[in-house]
């Protein structure tokens, strides 16, 4: 999938947002986040940047509705990326879902099929599935 820069910073901006949504940025949240915005091919410095001032983040869906629907994965990933599941997590998750056009059964069934994969990793397929399931 190909991304204009634009679209690299909002989905690093998402992920740090979600990360500092309960209050404590945890090593993995950072790890997790360095991680995609190097695949991303954003500098380190870039990165670091932008987590040390969530202040100055904008967000803005992706247009493509295939990369809402593997972004908002990134998102559950980074919730649970600690082993906890806080209620302030779960509103931003539920927040961002409706900017995203996506149903509360949607998020509901998704974030109950995570729990069936190790590291709550739904097969691509699965996913798709899911999506398509609740959008009709």
């Amino acid at each position: 999938m190909t991304y204009t820069t634009e679209e690299k910073r909002h989905i690093i901006s998402e992920l740090i947002l979600m990360a500092h949504a309960d209050n404590h940025l945890k090593k993995e949240e950072v790890s997790f986040i360095t991680s995609v915005g190097k695949r991303m091919d954003l500098s380190e410095e870039e990165i670091d940047y932008m987590i040390n001032h969530p202040e100055e983040l904008t967000t803005m869906p992706p247009k493509d509705y295939t990369k809402r629907i593997v972004h908002f994965h990134r998102m559950m990933l980074m919730m649970h990326i600690d082993g906890h599941v806080d209620e302030l997590e779960l509103q931003l998750l539920h927040e961002v879902a409706l900017q995203y056009g996506f149903r509360k059964t949607t998020v509901d069934a998704l974030l109950q099929t995570m729990l069936k994969y190790p590291h709550g990793e739904i097969p691509p397929s699965e996913l798709m599935q899911i999506h398509l399931r609740n959008s009709n």
